[in-house]
């Protein structure tokens, strides 16, 4: 089998889940104060201040950059485990940012369940679940698995749900306070980003654009859950007024006159910024990815992978800067964005910082929005540089796949793009952010070929070896990670760390002149702040992706880090960044003594699978269905790289009972409520036929090794 294809259009992922419910648990704890009055910053030792980390970015800014000293370039080796918590969960891995307030850790989980520990012992304090249905479409069932974090605010902790709520809980109970409808999940919306919370409003976006919901974002009242405002990121139908000036203009960069498939939903990047009471959007790309579809007649199809600023009381349009006009590739704009103040040609400026998936690194003025600078950080193919005058990308030719005349190209980034949604951070000192970058190539096609319609890519080279399960040498090469130290004056890299593996965890920074970053191979690393130097390491044994942070209770200084692979990595990197180990949250401090729980991976025997009586020819046109209708997204490429215990079951150990319920559950929504969606009218019955024959393929080589 040649790489992966991916389907972008008209596409439902089928998944399956087995939601562990939680209830209160534990004590209750009075909490000293709110998010607001807790300090964001500043120095620890002996008896200081405590001191958290009480915003998903440490503060609105979301630079990811503490103060706290104590641990750092000299006695970073001497950190020891403090404490670990297991969730009770389906072992699914985090992709959020923990949050701590007044000595409490506020944490999100498979299925946006909620829960509190002790920030100093990991003892638990609460556990909410707010029982998400993740029936109503492939977004619903996608977004429970990925939940990005909580916001805390004067003793509320709100989170987002797959099932398009926006939940108000109390931060001492875990109790509910309000809810609101955010979005319609029976429209293909789910949220899974993380709310910010700002001047009494929280914000939160929605997704998912692939799939045909048109963006938005809302402010609602942090008290009460009112809605304040809402701004739509793309025009909607003309044959209805538009909401405002500023979308009847956008409609005139479509060439339908308005965004007919939906996009630009921004699902994760949010930031407040205090001096101009701007709230900072980045957009997603639009449906289908294929231009000449999607927008007819050309058109720079405004807001997509845009940067918008907003006035934070009243939403009001104040501007915006487009990446990637015309977007073909899913090069979107909703990565983090940074705020920081620099020195620029000698003159100081209030700069906006994004490292989206286009490879490119710039930097906004946040007052007009002007382009200051855009170098590449990864190895680019798509485009040769970003026009400083004009603010537009110089494309390379050939790249546009669609008006080649195989309707194919190659190209990098990918989808997965050069940064994608881990957490950067920038150290205002050094004028360093460090980014979790990756150098995935792949090629796009658009020919009749496209599987089931739309727009396919496959990974350079034979990145898969499909006689074994895992990957071939020009695979590994081609997927290798990597944190870059990025100059932000300079626009160049001061330093990079290669990883094993791509897609690697978030960052965090100290004045310790450390950087701490947890891996996909399962190692959480400290390293100097200016070289790069690997000066500490400790194997969790759980792939890492989410954010760590750092924060000061008694007079110690904690290192948090959340570990467990999630299921993007699972999809996109099915035979590494998937490691054995428990989804837990580790803390660690100087001298700490405790042990990691014993641990030992307990792969159930592999049932025998059913008599295989499909041809060759069959199980090779399953195997390009199944990657083709993005079965793998859930259930592992190549029906392998999704170990049990998750919520989403590995193919490779389906029982009999349930072979024999395959073509029901595929094609007649037998197992829609707990999030497998029907491909019935997207694959045909024969379709459905040739995916099990391959994987009843997939099994039996998984069985034969076992039996060996």
């Amino acid at each position: 089998m040649k790489g992966l294809s991916f389907l972008l259009f008209q596409c439902l992922i089928p998944t399956c889940l087995a939601l562990v419910s939680g209830c209160d648990r534990g004590p209750e704890r009075a909490l000293a104060g709110s998010a607001q009055e807790a300090p964001v910053s500043g120095e620890t030792s002996g008896s200081q201040a405590d001191v958290w980390w009480p915003q998903h970015g440490l503060d609105a800014r979301e630079q990811r950059f503490s103060k706290l000293a104590q641990v750092n370039t000299d006695n970073v080796t001497q950190l020891g485990l403090a404490w670990s918590y297991q969730p009770p969960l389906p072992d699914d891995g985090f992709a959020g940012t923990p949050v701590v307030v007044d000595g409490v850790v506020y944490m999100t989980g498979t299925f946006a369940t909620v829960f509190a520990v002790d920030a100093v012992t990991g003892e638990e304090l609460w556990f909410y679940d707010p029982q998400v249905d993740p029936g109503h479409g492939f977004s619903s069932s996608w977004a429970a698995r990925r939940n990005h974090g909580v916001a805390v605010d004067n003793g509320k902790v709100y989170v987002g749900t797959p099932d398009c709520r926006l939940i108000a809980l109390s931060a001492q109970t875990g109790e509910p306070v309000w809810e609101v409808q955010s979005c319609d999940p029976g429209k293909e919306y789910a949220i899974a980003g993380a709310p910010r919370v700002a001047n009494g409003k929280v914000y939160i976006g929605n997704g998912i654009s692939d799939f045909g919901a048109r963006g938005y974002v809302t402010a609602y009242e942090a008290a009460t859950g009112e809605q304040v405002w809402r701004f739509y990121t793309v025009p909607g139908d003309p044959a209805l007024p538009f909401e405002n000036e500023i979308l009847e203009m956008a409609a005139t960069t479509w060439g339908l006159g308005w965004a007919s498939g939906g996009g630009g939903c921004a699902w994760d990047a949010i930031v407040y910024d205090a001096e101009f009471n701007h709230i900072y959007i980045g957009t997603d790309s639009g449906l289908p990815w294929n231009p000449e579809t999607r927008s007819p007649g050309g058109g720079d199809n405004l807001f997509l992978n845009s940067i918008i600023a907003l006035d934070a009381d009243t939403g009001e349009y104040k501007w915006h800067y487009q990446t990637v006009p015309a977007d073909a590739w899913d090069l979107n704009a909703a990565s983090q964005m940074i705020l920081a103040d620099l020195e620029l040609d000698g003159k100081p400026r209030k700069v906006l910082l994004q490292a989206p998936k286009n490879g490119f690194f710039y930097v906004l003025d946040r007052v007009t929005g002007e382009l200051l600078a855009a170098e590449n950080y990864v190895p680019v193919e798509w485009a040769s540089s970003i026009d400083l005058e004009t603010g537009r990308p110089v494309e390379n030719e050939g790249v546009r796949y669609y008006l080649e005349q195989d309707k194919s190209a190659h190209t990098s980034p990918t989808p997965l793009g050069a940064h994608n949604w881990h957490a950067m951070s920038f150290h205002p000192s050094h004028n360093l952010v460090y980014i979790p970058a990756q150098s995935f190539g792949a090629t796009y096609n658009a020919g009749e070929n496209a599987p089931l319609g739309g727009v396919s890519f496959h990974y350079y080279d034979d990145n898969l070896n499909a006689a074994e399960d895992g990957l071939s040498e020009a695979g590994e090469h081609n997927t290798r990670g990597r944190l870059i130290a990025w100059d932000v004056i300079k626009q160049e890299a001061r330093w990079e760390f290669m990883h094993e593996f791509g897609m690697n965890g978030g960052v965090a920074t100290t004045a310790g002149d450390l950087v701490f970053q947890g891996a996909a191979d399962g190692k959480f690393r400290a390293h100097t702040a200016t070289s790069g130097e690997e000066l500490w390491s400790f194997d969790t044994g759980s792939a890492i992706q989410g954010g760590p942070v750092t924060y000061a209770a008694g007079g110690e200084q904690y290192i948090l880090v959340p570990v467990g692979s999630v299921s993007m990595t699972r999809f996109m990197i099915p035979f590494y960044g998937d490691l054995p180990g428990p989804t837990q949250l580790l803390a660690f401090k100087l001298n700490g003594k405790a042990s990691l729980p014993e641990f030992t991976p307990m792969l159930p025997a592999v049932p025998e699978p059913p008599v295989q009586t499909a041809s060759a020819e069959q199980i090779a046109r399953g195997a390009s269905l199944y990657n083709a209708a993005s079965c793998g997204l859930c259930h592992g490429s190549s029906g392998a790289g999704v170990r049990p215990g998750g919520s989403m079951p590995s193919l490779q150990y389906l029982s009999q009972e349930t072979h024999a319920q395959f073509k029901q559950i595929v094609l007649g929504g037998d197992r829609k409520p707990q999030g497998m969606m029907s491909f019935e009218g997207i694959l045909s019955e024969q379709d459905a036929e040739d995916i099990h024959a391959y994987v009843i393929e997939r099994q039996w080589l998984l069985y034969n090794k076992q039996q060996k």
